[in-house]
């Protein structure tokens, strides 16, 4: 699959209101007569933000075809891992 094909699929799968919030801060960009300092930072935390919220779908989707384990599985293995004691 190519890159635009991913970028298409995610976009698809984003709720319009991100993708609106997304589109807004682009024109803000373009429109600008007064560069802004941080208008770099801000995109950078609006993408961050949106990879977080793709991520956790994609985790929800992985849980609900069964590819998930419990929490207390999850949390016995990474106390054995990393040798956490037992909350008392």
């Amino acid at each position: 699959m190519t890159i635009k094909e991913l970028l298409l699929q995610e976009i698809d799968s984003t709720p319009d209101e991100l993708l609106t919030d997304l589109l807004s801060l682009v024109r803000s960009l373009k429109s600008s007569t007064h560069p802004q300092l941080n208008i770099y930072e801000q995109l950078l935390e609006r993408i961050d933000y949106l990879e977080a919220i793709i991520g956790i779908r994609k985790g929800l989707e992985s849980f609900d075809r069964g590819e998930g384990i419990p929490a207390e599985q999850a949390m016995t293995a990474l106390q054995q891992q990393f040798n956490i004691p037992p909350r008392p």
